[in-house]
């Protein structure tokens, strides 16, 4: 009796969506920490010195009573929701949160060869992060009145009416958009139906000091919650890239 042949597993589609926005992410936050640690310079100021500290200082700022060198400070999520109608027609409604950053931390926590598509999360509430706490008072209370009617030009005006930094809401749109693309494709994947629109919301916590004894899941989050977008359909490629990662989420 000849020996069976070997099964053999098709590769997990890759998308080449998902990998240009990973870059796009990547070579955002290489920016920053090369600019941070770059001479005077004229790019330098004009990204602003208070700029770059706001975003590295968390990942490299030290307590008195920690010991070792890029000690991580904070903690941060990406959680998304989504507004889902039925393939059949009738009343949709809204799903709860989930908290793909939880996830991506569950699944890599002893995988020393992750995915990089994990990362994606984690990255996206950095600079949404970074993004909202650069936006003034008032900024932030129009990113958190936003509806999926709102155009992206029409916004752009009501952020810059509203005072603040102009690069401030370049960069905040440019974010937002990623974010909203993301979210759409996770939860196309996530949930059945037809989704309609997403939301996102975005938390940061400092980790409190040792001499508090305080755990790190005990401090509360600080979030921004972002109001409600179209969803963003993707190609087929990048759905089924989605599909697979979700899967084994």
């Amino acid at each position: 009796m000849l020996p069976e042949e070997p099964v053999v597993t098709p590769a997990r589609p890759r998308s080449r969506w998902v990998v240009e926005l990973l870059l796009v992410v990547v070579v955002a936050h290489s920016v920053m920490l090369a600019l941070w640690l770059a001479p005077s310079s004229p790019v330098r100021g004009a990204v602003g010195d208070r700029r770059l500290a706001s975003y590295v200082d968390p990942y490299f700022q030290q307590g008195r009573d920690v010991v070792g060198i890029g000690t991580q400070r904070v903690d941060e999520s990406f959680s998304i929701r989504a507004f889902v109608a039925p393939d059949g027609g009738g009343k949709g409604k809204a799903t709860a949160w989930v908290d793909v950053t939880a996830r991506d931390l569950s699944a890599t926590r002893h995988d020393l060869f992750a995915p990089r598509v994990r990362v994606i999360a984690r990255r996206l509430a950095t600079n949404l992060n970074l993004a909202m706490f650069t936006l003034s008072e008032p900024q932030r209370a129009i990113v958190a009145e936003l509806t999926a009617d709102d155009l992206p030009s029409t916004v752009k005006t009501r952020l810059e009416a509203a005072g603040g930094d102009a690069d401030a809401v370049r960069f905040f749109q440019a974010y937002d958009q990623m974010a909203t693309q993301f979210a759409s494709l996770y939860a196309q994947s996530e949930w059945d139906g037809r989704v309609v629109q997403v939301q996102f919301r975005v938390g940061r916590r400092t980790v409190p000091p040792r001499t508090g004894r305080t755990e790190l899941d005990d401090v509360e989050l600080a979030t921004f919650s972002f109001g409600w977008r179209r969803a963003f359909r993707g190609s087929a490629e990048a759905r089924a890239a989605f599909d697979s990662a979700v899967r084994e989420w």
